[in-house]
């Protein structure tokens, strides 16, 4: 069983502010930030009911439409069916197909179908799951019921379009603790915005993982406890969890466990500023509470890594091959070895703390202190990938050649190889572990004769064994749509929170743009395309200040993304290469 290890004090990261990196010269250029599919705040779909006389179109609009809203049973869509076939449908809110937007229905004499591309599905639980199947074709039998058209054969449960979808359902992050682990894994879920409350959260975390995570989460400590009743929001704002007896059996490490990942899961909840375990009328005892049992909802910060952000941070860079920064608009080179002796550096990484640099040159990893000895080689291996430093000051090196793959974290005392045979076959082309050390991105080479891309997204998780990675596992693709098209030519990619991505790419006819997105790839907003650019390699990094975003183009020239989506592009150029701290 996993036992958490309690943290007693909340974790803070020290950042080196530095110089912000933001030029405040150059070319400004404006672009409108858009959205597609995607609704923050979402809408009140209130459905209409067929009115008289009403065409085929205007049926099977009405009752797609009807089947967004939610409460009363979809009564206002059953009006569009005929009788007998509104008798039997029984559509449930965590059945939910998923179609691209801007299909219309095809009417053809008396028959109307629809053919849309697919997106994916809602599983029970609320998790996503992407299409199997390309296209969904729909024959819904319209026939005339007394004198008026209706429906014969719905769906067997909800189809929505993805914008409909973005605007009746809310994406919420439950956390859990991977085995043997103290730091929360988010876990995507979509509710209806009309059922999203302090039990429906609750219930999400009680109730377990998706399929996709629960391979690397220990499950047994949910296998006799479950909700008992509605979750009550008690004094001092404190939130009851009511669970079934069950939870008796729980020992307070593991008690603990499960408090923390529903704080966590209800941070986003207004009014709730504690919770507290019952069962049978009875709290339960909590490592760290108070008298009364009860634990602040933001405890959970001290085990989510990707809670805290930071300042804006100064831009490495190559120039001339040798690493420099970016200090007031001027390109410094960094004191040691690595401002003074050049090499082809192919790609590189910089450390947390900017005081340690690792950098691809030919076929080796080198690794070195800035004010240090030269840099050593760590790796040697054809393939390389541009290496990425995490939070906790590991190194994480990547190489795929011929299709096979291999990722390594390295320490100052040690090289860990952790197994990625599940990706052989595979020409992964770029990576980037998440905040919490348990995900990874990754950019492969798509087989284009059968899946139309020349990259395609995905995400795989990392196993650990005593707190070592061991092996990547579950790799799953994100499939990005933008205004009807697939976002097939990717560049790069980066994480931009728990569950959010910023993605450098384009739809296969225009040069690459910035678009962020979610893991899942259900929601989509164009963050900006200046100009023509001919975009090569993107860095990118959340901060208390919003998206840190820098874009290298193919002449060199570094592009920065500015509050209120402007582009400035400073004096600089014949930049080969670029680099945030995580």
């Amino acid at each position: 069983m996993m036992r958490l290890r309690i943290v007693t004090a909340m974790i803070v990261v020290a950042f080196l502010a530095g110089c912000s990196g933001i030029p405040t010269t150059g070319p400004v250029i404006s672009e409108t930030r858009r959205s597609s599919d995607s609704g923050v705040g979402g809408i009140t779909i209130v459905p209409q009911s067929p009115p008289q006389g009403a065409s085929q179109t205007m049926i099977i609009r009405g009752f797609l439409t009807a089947m967004a809203s939610f409460g009363l049973d979809y009564a206002t869509a059953r009006e569009y069916l005929t009788e007998e076939a509104a008798a039997g449908w029984y559509p449930k809110v965590s059945d939910v197909l998923i179609y691209a937007s801007g299909t219309t229905p095809r009417v053809s004499g008396t028959q109307v179908t629809m053919s849309a591309p697919v997106i994916g599905f809602l599983r029970p639980d609320g998790s996503f799951v992407g299409a199997d199947e390309p296209i969904w074709t729909h024959d819904f039998g319209m026939v005339k019921e007394d004198n008026e058209w209706r429906i014969s054969t719905p769906p067997e449960g909800l189809a929505l379009s993805q914008y409909m979808f973005s605007q009746s359902f809310m994406r919420i992050d439950t956390y859990f603790f991977p085995e043997n682990s103290s730091v929360l894994v988010p876990d995507p879920r979509y509710v209806h915005r009309g059922a999203w409350d302090r039990t429906s959260a609750a219930n999400l975390v009680v109730s377990g993982p998706s399929r996709w995570l629960e391979s690397i989460i220990d499950t047994s400590i949910r296998e006799e406890v479950h909700l008992a009743d509605d979750v009550v929001l008690g004094d001092l704002r404190t939130a009851e969890i009511p669970l079934s007896p069950g939870a008796l059996k729980l020992s307070i490490e593991d008690a603990t466990t499960l408090a923390i990942e529903i704080a966590a899961t209800m941070r986003e909840l207004p009014g709730v500023d504690r919770i507290r375990l019952t069962c049978e009328g009875s709290p339960l005892p909590l490592m760290g509470a108070t008298a009364d049992r009860s634990i602040p909802v933001s405890a959970a910060q001290a085990y989510d890594p990707s809670d805290s952000t930071g300042p804006r941070r100064t831009l490495s860079m190559v120039r001339n091959n040798l690493v420099a920064t970016l200090v007031d608009n001027q390109v410094i080179p960094v004191e040691g070895d690595w401002g003074t002796t050049p090499r082809q550096i192919r790609s590189f990484a910089v450390s947390e703390s900017m005081t340690e640099i690792a950098g691809v040159v030919d076929d080796s990893l080198l690794v070195g202190k800035i004010h240090g000895d030269p840099p050593a080689v760590r790796i040697q291996t054809a393939g390389l990938l541009r290496p990425h430093y995490d939070s906790r000051g590991n190194l994480w090196a990547f190489a795929s050649h011929d299709g096979r793959n291999t990722l390594s974290m390295i320490t100052p005392d040690t090289v860990v190889t952790i197994d990625a045979s599940t990706l052989n076959g595979m020409e992964i082309r770029g990576f980037q572990v998440a905040p919490d050390g348990h995900r990874i991105l990754m950019l492969r080479e798509a087989d284009q004769a059968s899946e139309g891309s020349r990259m395609e997204l995905g995400i795989a998780m990392i196993v650990y064994e005593q707190e070592v990675p061991a092996a990547i596992i579950s790799w799953k693709p994100i499939r990005l749509t933008w205004e009807s098209s697939p976002i097939r030519s990717i560049v790069d990619m980066g994480w931009m929170g728990p569950s959010s991505l910023v993605v450098l790419g384009s739809t296969g006819g225009s040069h690459p743009g910035v678009f962020f997105t979610d893991i899942d790839g259900l929601g989509v907003e164009e963050w900006g395309q200046p100009q023509a650019w001919d975009s090569t390699q993107m860095v990118v990094r959340a901060t208390d200040a919003g998206p840190q975003i820098i874009v290298l183009d193919v002449q060199g020239s570094a592009w920065f993304y500015q509050d209120g989506y402007h582009w400035t592009r400073p004096e600089t150029d014949a930049l080969t290469s670029v680099a945030l701290p995580p």
